[in-house]
């Protein structure tokens, strides 16, 4: 096989992939490390992927946006997994608050099995409904301008609202999660409410399935800072990871 050849194989790779590593190209390729090397280097100058130990990652991989109905039915088992890895992240008697989505809604449904004390903020209506019934969990709903299509609340009164309070944690789950890219989302209504979170917030935490590593969203929400914890399944591959952990160390898998 041509050079040429080889490296349009590797960018195509990394159009459905978020990471390739240079043991799999070898052995798919049957070349040298070298030679895959020299490949990766040449893409990475053409500005096709970004280089990491061990292989490469994909770069500018705009993903698309998905309705909050469309998204609930995704990684469903991923989901799970993330919440109750969450869990254990909360204290009993804690305030926490919760972003709005698909991910934060899975979080939302299991509080009540695993506290007896909790107060939740959050601007989300389908997660202050889903905890409305249970009387050891106090919600405070950080009410404002409706947004229908995310069932949620955003704009400036949200944003008082949230601002009146400290939490020990508040769990963020965006659309995307990059090392190089940052944190970002598509509903840019929600952007200010999904900064505001961390500022009232001890520590951070950013539920995302695998599938939203090394992919970005047209709205940044802020860069991929070392301190918020990573909570992702063990889907996310060995070079995303490395790429990761180049920046921060608190990437929890599970």
């Amino acid at each position: 096989m041509f050079a040429d050849e080889r490296k349009a194989k590797i960018a195509e790779l990394l159009k459905k992939r978020p990471s390739v590593t240079t043991s799999e190209l070898m052995e798919l390729f049957q070349v040298s490390v070298e030679t895959i090397r020299r490949d990766l280097e040449a893409l990475e100058g053409a500005g096709l992927l970004k280089r990491v130990h061990g292989g490469a990652i994909s770069v500018g991989k705009l993903q698309n946006y998905t309705s909050l109905a469309g998204r609930a039915a995704e990684h469903q088992p991923e989901k799970q997994q993330l919440a109750r890895a969450a869990c254990s992240f909360i204290r009993e008697g804690d305030y926490i608050a919760l972003d709005t989505g698909s991910t934060a809604l899975a979080l939302a449904a299991l509080l009540d099995d695993h506290f007896r004390e909790l107060t939740v903020l959050t601007h989300s209506l389908d997660i202050a409904w889903i905890l409305s019934g249970k009387t050891h969990i106090r919600v405070i709903l950080a009410g404002g301008f409706y947004l229908p299509r995310e069932k949620c609340f955003c704009g400036h009164l949200t944003l008082d609202a949230i601002r009146q309070f400290h939490v020990s944690g508040c769990f963020l789950t965006p659309a995307a999660v990059s090392p190089d890219s940052g944190i970002s989302d598509h509903v840019q209504e929600l952007i200010p409410v999904q900064r505001a979170l961390p500022e009232i917030s001890d520590q951070t935490y950013i539920l995302a399935d695998s599938s939203k590593f090394g992919v970005c969203a047209p709205m940044k929400i802020c860069e991929f800072d070392p301190d918020f914890v990573y909570i992702t399944d063990s889907g996310l591959s060995g070079g995303m990871l490395e790429a990761c952990r180049n920046t921060s160390s608190n990437i929890v898998l599970v």
